[in-house]
């Protein structure tokens, strides 16, 4: 069999890729052994491509991934190990890809990962050291041959390179304007720092699907896509449609469907083995590379939907776009409606999006942020008319005990009046209009925003807070249009070296200065 990289880069067909989600427990208990017999019959099947194993998916935890992959690669069948940042700091993650490389492992799908739930005595606590682009950044150099520290003062040693081929997600089924574009902008910045290959977030709205597409034409992006497929229930239905896992989007018109098909003898499985098997021609006629194939439980569920594709070969898809768009009341589309065919018209910008009102996002243009704004022009920005006398300041100071105490003292203060701060050091502020991710991101997300939150607001904090990278895009919208440079730069990674030091002194030092 073709590896994965020669499957997606070179391979001239539309691949199918099955998801296996591992159990909690040891593998001798009953449901783990049911993963395993479901692995085993999935990998002896050679009209699927991949095998993708998920790692502690939903924030429950789980048996380590490589555990089933070890089960499977005997079969010569390609796997993708999902790799996420939510229970290993930095030191942690390069440890286990080390272990990875080291049994071929090869292929990541790299997550900034679900938020812990269902932990041993109450929630565990999240690390979130780096995200998915900060684990994207790292896992890219260590494939170009990692340089280390030696073991005597300025010698360096350079590691033997890796030979990881690492993919991304993106959702294109977010409700807000804010969400879908910096779901956009961070994709973008993905493939910037080394993805080779995406695969879609989880929804029922083929014109979402399609407009995924089409943006990806339109910013030149030819990195191979795959679209999330996942069989439902009427019950998992339920569970998407109250956003208990996040990123999941069953709209209330599609589940008031569901609740329908579910009073039939088979409880709806039909429904939903014929509707997987329109999404998947769907995807194929659109362009996607392949599709990736969830909330399979028995070999049986994945043969029914294989079956059905065959059954629809020769339907024209298009008869199917109305049964699989299932949108959200006053849910946002970056292009047109297309009438005739029920998808985004790609030539056809969203009138909403492009003529806009700046009064519109008035209320995130707060004084505070104006005066933040002013006080970066004016000092911290690295060509300030006052960098210069500032860091002549901070030099004077630097062996200042006393000067340098009351000095950040004096910081610390009024950052904490104004944004909440809790002394990394290596300040995000500018990156993201002035919003800290430490104190006002669960995640701590400095590279663009997860793909958990619901209609504007936080995975973790649903009812309670408003995602920064909401706010951080309608107020770079309301200076600068449509003009998104939220995440035209380098990847963000903290240095903690630097916690509960100066961030201004290591500014103006350029202690902390991004490339």
């Amino acid at each position: 069999m073709k590896n994965l990289r020669q499957l997606f880069e070179k391979e001239d067909k539309f691949l199918t890729g099955v998801e296996l989600v591992n159990t909690r427990g040891i593998i001798q208990q009953k449901n783990s052994q049911k993963a395993l017999i479901l692995a085993e019959n999935l990998s002896k099947d050679d009209r699927i491509d991949w095998l993708s194993i998920t790692d502690s998916a939903g924030g429950n935890p789980t048996i380590s991934p490589d555990f089933l992959g070890k089960k499977i690669i005997g079969y010569g069948k390609n796997i993708i190990i999902h790799i996420s940042c939510k229970d290993l700091n930095r030191n942690g993650l390069e440890s286990l890809v080390w272990k990875y490389a080291s049994e071929k492992f090869d292929n990541l799908l790299v997550l900034s990962g679900d938020y812990p739930v269902n932990g041993y005595k109450g929630i565990a606590q999240p690390v979130f050291d780096i995200d998915s682009v900060g684990l994207l950044q790292m896992l890219n150099d260590m494939n170009q041959g990692l340089t280390i520290k030696g073991g005597k003062p300025g010698s360096y040693i350079e590691l033997d390179k890796t030979d990881f081929f690492l993919g991304c997600v993106v959702s294109p089924f977010k409700f807000s304007e804010a969400e879908q574009m910096m779901q956009y902008e961070k994709l973008k910045l993905k493939i910037n720092t080394g993805a080779k290959f995406i695969i879609s977030q989880l929804g029922y709205d083929i014109r979402k699907s399609h407009e995924l597409l089409c943006y990806l034409k339109d910013n030149k992006i030819t990195v191979p896509i795959i679209g999330y497929i996942y069989l439902l229930s009427a019950g998992v239905a339920n569970i998407f449609n109250k956003d208990l896992i996040p990123g999941c989007v069953v709209s209330d018109e599609f589940l008031e469907k569901i609740n329908k098909v579910k009073k039939s003898d088979d409880k709806g499985k039909s429904y939903f083995i014929d509707f997987a098997a329109k999404q998947f021609i769907a995807l194929k006629a659109m362009g996607y590379k392949g599709a990736y194939i969830g909330g399979i439980h028995n070999y049986e569920d994945f043969n029914a939907i294989i079956n059905k594709v065959k059954e629809y070969e020769s339907s024209d898809w298009l008869d199917f776009v109305k049964e699989l768009t299932n949108p959200q009341p006053k849910e946002f589309y970056y292009y047109s409606l297309n009438k005739n065919t029920g998808l985004s018209d790609s030539n056809k910008m969203n009138p909403e999006y492009s003529n806009f009102k700046k009064s519109s996002f008035s209320k995130y243009v707060t004084l505070s942020y104006r005066f933040s704004r002013l006080m970066h022009a004016l000092f911290f920005d690295y060509n300030a008319t006052f960098f210069k006398r500032c860091k002549s300041y901070y030099k004077f100071i630097e062996k200042k005990h006393l000067i340098n105490k009351l000095s950040y003292c004096n910081e610390r203060f009024w950052k904490m009046i104004f944004f909440r701060c809790k002394e990394c050091g290596d300040c995000s502020l500018p990156d993201i209009t002035y919003l800290c991710p430490v104190s006002q991101c669960e995640k701590n997300q400095r590279n663009g925003p997860c793909g958990g939150s619901s209609k504007n607001m936080c995975e973790v904090t649903k009812t309670g807070r408003e995602c920064i990278w909401v706010r951080a895009y309608y107020r770079n919208k309301y200076f600068n249009g449509n003009k998104n440079d939220l995440l035209n730069r380098r990847p963000v990674i903290i240095n903690n070296d630097l916690k509960n030091t100066s961030s201004w002194a290591n500014t103006f030092l350029l202690k902390n200065k991004k490339a």
